[in-house]
């Protein structure tokens, strides 16, 4: 039988490793774990790489002792190469050598070190199963083998019922984020066919999902990622280079909407089921592929299927050298908007290269992967990253905004200094100024700059003008329409036009939680606070310990009368966590002022200062501290410093919710927004 899961573990750990493993058989599982001292021999047996090959979820058991083991080092890499859900678990807390550096990017992972022992193993269990490992994945097999798939012709992998479990690339998925006992659901989908020369395909039985077609008549369609068929041992990923491209070029034409790279990334692998794509994406089109790198050449056969039908509308195939990539990209998003707008001419046929260098391009799309995670490191990491891309291209603006990203990112994420905060502004406005002047008409240019207004300026006007500049070259640009709804709730008369574009995020990257967690916040901004409770709830079943949107939803809740107590037991739920955000913390705090017993917000109220002093959280980050513990001045003097420096964005809370009640009818609160108030 073959394995469920591979640990890959140093023999100095065997004794914790071998608990959590009669803990994952005992519930089921099929671990594969060497017990026979094979990292003790003197060559790497076969029996450990066929083990790897034939697992569903590799293990990497994360201690001083396996990161300085090569065998751990050899074994990681075969998992990486063969594309392997991959779940690093910390046994102890500890530095990554920079020959685990590259497969571990991006993945977050269970500090198993830090959890209650005695639901550890538990909590391991249960995220195995939440990743379609296991008995999950032996139901899947069983109910596809129970009712046959239909056919699709050219060896497609499409099937309408359940499918196996799917297996993803190490650096790109959509992984575990924990950091407080929950789990985030992280499946990665399977690739759509096997590709052939141009030809029609038979029709499939037809679908008993049907794509609700778009009310602007615009055609939704679904680029999902690429299979890599290379066989060299690089590390360039040419599959999701290809497939972010495609939709980048796709996203400013008229009447096409193609669904945003983070919500088609979980669809990845060799068989995808294209029910559950149609009603999680609702696209009419899908774009399916898979690309072979070698000896300096790209081949790609991509193929266009027609979700309600579930037919090829046809197969196709591109070829260049690796240095001609951007052509390549041309020629398919030629072939594709021939099809989706057959009566214009493809604009995207003749866009230019966002750089001659390769190596730059590639230096970006790191960058880019870096910044999405929002993580301290991550985020500088980034700005390194695109500065040596402009060093290899001084004309490269696709960097430039980039690089502005980051910067006007580090604001709201408080990674800069307070002393720093006006040079981070600047660099980001020199950034972008550099941007527009290579290309005044590049979307993301102006993304940045309108968020950098609105956050750290509080320039709301400015910020929107920047916004309309973004959608204008781009009605697709989600993270603009996103931003711009985050504005939009702040000021008092634009409410309504901040859930209409919030709602637009969602339909552009259903999958983003970010997305429904700004809805969320939009609907309560315009007082809708039942749709803003039901809106925040489906984003924390995205992602559970996303600490915004379980404060979105004490918003909601403490704003209706008969939700008491289900806020309540909101609170009490996250009182049981035991390592919880900041955002977390403040909700509780808040919900404890007004709400709890005089006692039990003492209890709170030192609980926030002695974390915050443990882990040197700045106080004066949260001035609502300061006002509800009786140091008025010392919050006034907060929240106007912070609006001053460029480090405070005055979000209108006072309007829709509960947290400004205790100050925000004086007058000294009333002059920081003036007319806006």
């Amino acid at each position: 039988m073959n394995p469920d899961v591979f640990i890959s573990y140093s023999r100095e750990d065997q004794q914790q490793v071998v608990r959590m493993v009669e803990h994952l058989r005992a519930q089921g599982l099929a671990v594969w774990m060497d017990e026979t001292d094979i990292h003790g021999a003197t060559m790497w047996t076969e029996e450990i790489v066929e083990a790897i090959h034939k697992c569903n979820l590799f293990i990497l058991a994360i201690s001083r002792h396996s990161t300085g083991s090569k065998n751990v080092v050899k074994e990681l890499a075969l998992a990486s190469e063969r594309e392997k859900i991959i779940l690093p678990i910390y046994l102890e807390q500890c530095d990554i050598p920079k020959n685990m550096e590259y497969q571990l990017a991006g993945i977050q992972n269970i500090a198993l070190h830090t959890l209650e022992k005695s639901k550890a193993y538990e909590f391991v269990h249960q995220t195995i199963r939440r990743l379609g490992v296991g008995q999950a994945a032996e139901e899947s097999q069983a109910l596809s083998q129970a009712e046959p798939a239909p056919s699709a012709g050219h060896g497609t992998g499409v099937g309408h019922g359940h499918m196996a479990p799917p297996k993803a690339k190490v650096n790109n998925a959509k992984w575990i984020a924990i950091a407080a006992g929950v789990v985030v659901l992280a499946v990665a989908g399977v690739f759509l066919t096997n590709g052939s020369d141009e030809a029609s395909a038979p029709k499939a039985p037809e679908t008993t999902v049907s794509p609700v077609a778009p009310l602007d008549g615009s055609v939704r369609i679904a680029v999902l990622p690429f299979e890599n068929l290379s066989t060299e041992n690089n590390q360039t990923k040419w599959a999701d280079l290809i497939s972010q491209e495609i939709i980048g070029s796709l996203a400013p034409l008229n009447g096409v909407t193609p669904i945003v790279w983070s919500s088609v990334n979980k669809y990845r692998g060799e068989q995808k089921d294209i029910d559950q794509i149609t009603r999680d994406l609702n696209v009419q089109r899908i774009l399916d592929g898979r690309v072979m790198a070698q000896g300096g050449q790209i081949e790609v056969s991509f193929n266009l299927t027609d979700t309600q039908t579930k037919s090829f509308i046809w197969n196709h195939k591109e070829s260049g050298m690796q240095n001609d990539f951007f052509k390549l990209r041309n020629a398919i998003v030629a072939k594709v908007t021939s099809t989706l707008k057959p009566n214009e001419t493809p604009q995207a046929a003749t866009e230019a290269a966002p750089t001659q260098n390769i190596e730059a391009y590639k230096l970006y799309r790191k960058a880019r992967e870096l910044w999405s995670t929002r993580g301290e490191a991550e985020m500088k990491q980034s700005i390194e990253l695109y500065k040596q891309a402009i060093e290899m291209d001084p004309n490269f603006v696709e960097a430039y905004a980039g690089l502005c990203d980051s910067y006007a990112m580090m604001l709201p994420y408080d990674y800069v200094q307070n002393e720093q905060v006006q040079e981070t502004i600047q660099l980001a406005e020199d950034t972008f100024l550099e941007a527009i002047k290579i290309n005044p008409k590049y979307s993301g240019a102006y993304t940045a700059m309108g968020w950098l207004e609105s956050w750290a300026k509080n320039r709301h006007d400015k910020a929107l003008q920047h916004f309309d500049d973004a959608l204008k070259y781009n009605p697709n640009n989600s993270v603009a329409l996103m931003w711009k709804s985050i504005t939009c709730t702040s000021l008092k008369d634009r409410t309504q036009e901040a859930v209409n574009l919030a709602k637009k995020a969602t339909e552009l990257d259903p999958n983003n939680h970010v997305a429904f967690m700004l809805l969320s916040s939009a609907y309560n901004s315009n007082f809708e606070y039942a749709k803003a409770e039901t809106t925040a709830e489906k984003c924390i079943s995205m992602k559970p310990d996303y600490g915004l949107a379980h404060s979105h939803l004490f918003d909601s809740l403490s704003m209706q009368e008969n939700k008491k107590e289900k806020m309540k037991k909101h609170i009490e739920g996250l009182e049981q966590l035991t390592n919880r955000d900041w955002s977390m913390e403040r909700t509780i705090f808040t919900y404890r002022y007004y709400f709890g017993t005089k006692e039990s917000f003492e209890k709170a109220a030192e609980f926030f200062r002695k974390k915050a002093e443990l882990t040197n959280f700045n106080l004066r980050e949260f001035p609502l501290y300061y006002f509800c513990t009786g140091q008025k001045e010392i919050g006034y003097q907060c929240l106007e410093n912070a609006v001053k420096n460029g480090n405070n964005f005055l979000d209108g809370k006072h309007r829709y919710s509960i947290h400004w009640n205790i100050i925000k009818h004086e007058e000294r609160y009333k002059a920081l927004y003036g007319d806006n108030y």
